[in-house]
């Protein structure tokens, strides 16, 4: 599955997985990730296959929320993701 760097790096955060958001971020790893190419750079950063195919899937769209409540959140999600990948920027930089 092919993702946008930054989106998953946001997305990392949204989930909690701050460790692996930050060694992502700071990786050589190109704008564009394959989960499938890539995943053992991934794996190192402290992620398993089956987690990251499930954030890669928030991502693109791929899993949809089931209730209202979920799909709520996922829009204040979508809101505040370029936000935060900015302050993110601000501060590595």
């Amino acid at each position: 599955m092919k993702v946008e760097k930054s989106s998953l790096v946001a997305m990392l955060l949204e989930v909690g997985e701050e460790n692996a958001a930050v060694l992502l971020a700071r990786s050589q790893l190109g704008d564009e990730i394959d989960t499938l190419r890539d995943l053992a750079t991934l794996q190192e950063f402290g992620l398993d296959p089956d987690q990251l195919e499930e954030v890669a899937g928030l991502v693109i769209g791929a899993i949809q929320p089931e209730d209202v409540n979920t799909r709520r959140r996922s829009d204040d999600l979508a809101k505040t993701i370029s936000r935060r990948w900015a302050d993110l920027v601000d501060e590595w930089t």
